[in-house]
């Protein structure tokens, strides 16, 4: 459960596709430091594989790290507003990737999300369609071969 403690950011950035036109890209960012203000800081490497998982042409890359220089307040060190944050629940799915709050979980044609319930502090399990499945346990994951298929902001 040390990874529990590990938390992700999501951030929208504006940059250009190969032909010039705006487009927006969906970072999440994991091993991220949380700030008083709310802001979110990761380094560079963190940033590297964020944005090595979107399969962007060359020339997307190239404007997006451009857009994202206004964020390096130090060498290979970003500081940002986050659009949200979410925590690790310290499980892994049957792949050995850790889950965190927000993913979408897998198994036969259900896709279930994890989230935070405030009520009762604890991560639950929730269908797409709103029906409620649960707590969140790793005994429940490797009962049911869950795996994640994406995250709720996708």
């Amino acid at each position: 459960m040390k990874d529990r403690f590990k938390f992700r950011c999501g951030r929208t950035i504006s940059h250009y596709d190969d032909d010039g036109n705006d487009i927006e890209t969906l970072l999440l960012v994991n091993n991220i430091s949380i700030f008083d203000d709310g802001d979110v800081g990761f380094d560079r490497e963190s940033l590297k594989e964020s944005v090595k998982r979107e399969n962007l042409s060359e020339e997307e890359e190239r404007t997006l790290w451009n857009s994202l220089d206004e964020y390096e307040v130090f060498e290979y060190w970003y500081q940002m507003p986050a659009d949200f944050i979410e925590q690790c629940t310290g499980l892994k799915d049957k792949n050995g990737k850790l889950i965190y709050e927000g993913d979408i979980l897998g198994y036969f044609d259900n896709k279930i999300a994890v989230v935070y319930d405030n009520e009762l502090p604890s991560f639950r399990l929730r269908g797409i369609d709103g029906s409620h499945y649960g707590l969140l346990s790793q005994e429940y994951v490797d009962s049911f071969g869950f795996k994640i298929i994406g995250n709720i902001h996708e």
